[in-house]
């Protein structure tokens, strides 16, 4: 959790009830747990959409090489040629 030992975890526990004391600690974990599960939440959404949005991008983006892949087959047409006799 967090990237913490279990020691870590109980000198933070320590430290909290030590600073709110043991009346209030039991509310102040319980809005930590409230807050931490809304941001993980909030984190989730926020990666799905990313993700879908990326991958609509890239659906788009074969679509568009296809099409030039098939344009690429055709015979170019003939351009005009500017430098040539136009003035």
């Amino acid at each position: 959790m967090f990237g913490i030992s279990s020691a870590e975890f109980g000198v933070i526990l320590v430290i909290a009830l030590l600073v709110v004391g043991p009346k209030q600690l039991p509310e102040v974990l319980r809005t930590f747990g409230r807050f931490y599960r809304k941001l993980n939440h909030f984190l989730k959404k926020t990666s799905q959409v990313v993700d879908d949005v990326l991958y609509d991008a890239d659906k788009i983006a074969e679509k568009a090489e296809k099409a030039l892949m098939q344009d690429q087959g055709r015979p170019a047409e003939k351009k005009k040629d500017i430098t040539a006799d136009d003035k």
